[in-house]
């Protein structure tokens, strides 16, 4: 007779901010049901479920997030829950990769310390390591090293060679479990390299904001730069210019003419996060920054699609003998002198173009370069600024 045996089921959830980690929880959902019975338990059967909650892309307290999530954990019947934020999770001065509270049976992992691509694959794998830690039944007694939470990382103290530590490498992720009880962190992952995880975070906020998909989106600006770069060119003196200027010039021209349109938007439309009691200095400098890296990032893209367009126009009516008849060459132009050409009136029309940035929407373009987050953390300052300033009034 053969014997049945009763199959248990798993529940993992996952609980995602908006935009880019839902994206990623999205395809994490389809890929799970086939991974975590290979790497982590095959006598098991696993049901993946995915919800999005604002809290966990808005929430700078882990101890509120990973509440939340225990209480959406509960709501749904699951039996374990990782987060997937788009915040950066700070512990003293360090970036945290990813936490998790083994009592509770949740865990958060911060999307932006991933940096830039393969992002997905990275997020996978240290989904799938998190998973292990909160499954294994024996997570407090593995002889990892343990580290207080009120002492401070010291990477000697940190050289296990779990499979997460892999997915960067060995000198760049510390792991520590909490020997607090009072800390809702029961298992961190931090960044050794303060430098390193700045950098990393910075780019992979700038990358969640998807600068790429803003191509066409400043109309005015394209618009009011190819006009002008157009009018120009029919003055001689832009001409007579582009032979004489060396390509330091042509670069320095191009730098200020990138640069001179990022900060006029930036200051024009009131993308610059100001100083207020909501959050610290270290938060609002990321932000900021993340801002600064977007637009700058926008801006570059538009300017190669400027590129473009000039060098098909000049290229299409500017013959050899009107290039001389303008300019006075003794010599027939060579492709170095339409080069140049087009690179001053590019910049220059850039430069006209941060105007027509100045006219687009304000709310257009903070839809463009502020991610969900940066948006909240938008309207909360300026809430708290009206607030501040209307009780100044008052006095």
């Amino acid at each position: 007779m053969v014997e049945v045996r009763e199959i248990t089921t798993i529940k993992l959830g996952l609980i995602s901010a908006p935009d880019l980690p839902a994206e990623i929880a999205s395809d994490l959902i389809k890929e799970l049901p086939e991974l975590l019975p290979d790497r982590i338990d095959k006598d098991v059967s696993w049901e993946v479920e995915m919800t999005i909650d604002s809290l966990v892309g808005v929430a700078e307290n882990t101890k509120q997030v990973l509440e939340k999530a225990d209480n959406i954990k509960e709501e749904n019947n699951w039996d374990y829950a990782i987060c997937l934020t788009d915040l950066p999770i700070f512990f003293g001065k360090y970036l945290v990769v990813a936490n998790a509270s083994l009592k509770d049976q949740v865990a958060q992992i911060s999307v932006p310390t991933f940096g830039l691509m393969p992002m997905r694959k990275r997020i996978r794998k240290t989904l799938m390591q998190m998973m292990r830690e909160l499954y294994s039944k024996e997570s407090n007694d593995k002889p990892h090293a343990r580290l207080a939470v009120e002492k401070k990382p010291s990477p000697s103290k940190n050289k296990n060679k779990n499979k997460l530590t892999h997915q960067f490498s060995l000198s760049q992720i510390g792991r520590m479990q909490a020997t607090s009880k009072d800390d809702v962190v029961d298992l961190r992952y931090f960044i050794k390299s303060r430098f390193t995880g700045y950098l990393r975070v910075l780019l992979g906020m700038t990358f969640a904001n998807r600068p790429w998909k803003a191509l066409f989106s400043f109309n005015k600006m394209i618009t009011l730069s190819f006009a002008t770069g157009s009018y120009i060119s029919i003055f001689p003196t832009p001409w007579q210019l582009s032979i004489v200027y060396t390509p330091i010039r042509l670069i320095i021209l191009t730098i200020i003419a990138i640069m001179g349109m990022v900060i006029w938007v930036i200051f024009s439309q009131n993308l610059w996060e100001k100083p207020s009691d909501r959050g610290k200095k270290r938060w609002r400098d990321l932000y900021n920054w993340t801002t600064f890296v977007t637009l700058s990032s926008i801006v570059i893209i538009n300017y190669i699609v400027l590129f473009t367009m000039f060098s098909i126009a000049i290229s299409i009516f500017v013959p050899p003998e009107l290039f001389q008849a303008w300019t006075g060459l003794d010599e027939d132009p060579s492709f170095k002198y339409y080069l140049n050409l087009v690179w001053l009136v590019t910049s220059l029309g850039t430069l006209a173009g941060a105007i027509g940035a100045g006219l687009e929407r304000e709310e257009k373009i903070r839809n463009i370069t502020y991610s969900f987050r940066q948006q909240q953390r938008y309207y909360e300052v300026g809430e708290e600024y009206d607030n501040k300033k209307e009780a100044e009034e008052s006095n």
